[in-house]
């Protein structure tokens, strides 16, 4: 079986997968790996630096010169893909105007299509989910020219992967699961260790832990690495426009509470010279009052994979918004908080992400209040009527602690009993009636899925993050992930020789 492996890492652990694959005759002909990887290649293997498919290049020896421009047909059929991909490029190219981003767009999809008709893969494999821009059309073009693909998909239980081949879809092994334990009843103790371990605190009411993936951003992000790496920082230092930059950083450390004892005074100095996401959203932010009837919507990390593509045209989570709004019954409000991480993560300046006007625009929707970033989002949880996002790890908390949920994208734990998926107003209707109407979420059923998800994963990670608490090494994990990778050949008739 011929593979292309779309997996950013370079690594003694990435050689050993592909030697592995190797010696049951399948052969990586095609590799998009982190830098310093084409030393692991096999000899049989293009290597493709990771960052360069980002910036658009082609790899060595291969020029997409040589490969024709789309038409107008392939584009027309890929129309959803172009917009989900304009969006998706606010990670990347967030300072290039639309017709440039388009350009581009059109240039990896002469190349990556050029790749895939030379090359010839039978399977493309993905260790997350494809969000890069590069990897995200390399998963669309394979779809349109009928090309098997394999995506594994960190969960939130440290360990545990789900994997699938359409990511619309879902993961068609849980959902067998489901269909094949109907009926059946589960205890806790029926659950592996490491999930019981997991869920059992999350289950209790009175459970307010940060998420660790919270933790684990924020220390990810912190400001001296970010001042030191950040490519934009070191720009600003070569071009010196880092001499009206500097507040905005001095800034963002005292707002970490870094430096306590002049904070307050240098903070009143900065916010007069300089406007950005923060003072916005002080501007508008109100206190909630958690004794209304109220739902809760938590604003996500952007850009990130989670609303692009996970979202779809819900990417625009305003639109997400509107659609609460519109849905509200009378007397009800939302309730709106920024992600923890948005403002660390990249910075208090505006971006296509979060552009000038963006909470303001919020703020202006009937009904709608935004609370402010420090209001506990465990506390929200609880009191709210329903709890909703785009793809957020609020459901997952939610419907641990039995609270109906409603979401509007693509995403693992999608299949979980109380989660709603909407994709309008009409539907958001529909669910908010039927959890008015005195819909509870069954904790029978909630640890009847836990069961099949258990079932259904495999013990593996691809996040540094979500292998901190996995309990096992990175060759263990590649080791199942290979094991699947083998059933998935089997299945499409390619077995060892």
């Amino acid at each position: 079986m011929r593979i292309l492996l779309s997996w950013a890492d370079a690594s003694s652990e990435i050689a050993e997968l592909m030697q592995e694959l190797k010696s049951h005759s399948h052969e990586v002909v095609y590799w998009i790996g982190h830098e310093g990887g084409e030393r692991y290649k096999l000899p049989e293997t293009i290597f493709h630096f990771y960052q360069d498919a980002i910036d658009a290049k082609p790899t060595i020896g291969v020029s997409g010169s040589n490969f024709n421009p789309p038409g107008k047909d392939l584009l027309e059929k890929l129309h959803k893909t172009e917009s989900l991909v304009l969006t998706m490029m606010n990670r990347l190219f967030d300072r290039s105007c639309v017709d440039e981003r388009r350009h581009i767009y059109y240039n990896m999809i002469q190349y990556w299509l050029g790749v895939l008709n030379e090359y010839k893969p039978e399977i493309i494999i993905f260790p997350n989910m494809p969000h890069f821009v590069y990897d995200f059309i390399i998963y669309e073009l394979a779809h349109f020219l009928d090309i098997r693909t394999l995506v594994f998909d960190d969960t939130r239980i440290s360990g545990r992967l789900l994997f699938f081949n359409d990511l619309h879809r879902g993961s068609e092994r849980l959902q067998q699961e489901l269909e094949k334990n109907k009926g059946c009843v589960f205890n806790l103790d029926d659950l592996s260790e490491d999930i019981q371990r997991y869920c059992r605190p999350r289950m209790e009411k009175d459970y307010d832990r940060v998420p660790q993936y919270i933790v684990d951003r924020k220390i990810k992000h912190p400001f001296l690495k970010w001042l030191i790496s950040d490519p934009k920082v070191q720009s600003s230092v070569k071009n010196l426009s880092f001499v009206y930059k500097a507040p905005r950083y001095l800034y963002e450390i005292l707002r970490q509470k870094r430096l306590k004892i002049i904070k307050k005074p240098l903070q009143k100095m900065f916010y007069k010279m300089r406007y950005n996401l923060k003072d916005e959203y002080n501007k508008v932010q109100v206190k909630p009052d958690l004794s209304r009837d109220f739902i809760y919507f938590a604003l996500h990390n952007q850009p990130e994979r989670s609303t692009s593509p996970q979202g779809g045209m819900f990417v625009d989570q305003i639109l997400v918004i509107e659609t609460i709004s519109s849905s509200l019954p009378d007397g009800w409000v939302l309730y709106v908080k920024e992600h923890p991480v948005q403002w660390i993560r990249t910075g208090l300046n505006f971006s296509s992400s979060r552009y000038r006007g963006y909470y303001e625009n919020i703020a202006n929707i009937k009904n709608v209040f935004l609370v402010p970033e420090e209001t506990s989002s465990y506390e929200l949880i609880k009191k709210a009527k329903i709890v909703t996002t785009v793809t957020g790890a609020v459901a997952w908390e939610a419907a641990l602690q039995l609270k109906p949920s409603i979401i509007f994208g693509t995403v693992w734990y999608q299949d979980c009993p109380g989660i709603f998926r909407v994709n309008g107003v009409d539907s958001c209707r529909r669910a908010i009636h039927e959890i008015r109407s005195g819909f509870e979420v069954d904790r029978k059923k909630l640890v009847s899925y836990l069961k099949c998800f258990d079932n259904a994963t495999i013990r593996g990670f691809t996040s540094p993050f979500a292998g901190k608490e996995a309990g096992m090494n990175k060759s263990e994990s590649l080791r199942n992930m290979c094991r699947q990778i083998l059933k998935e050949a089997a299945s499409l008739g390619f077995k060892r020789n």
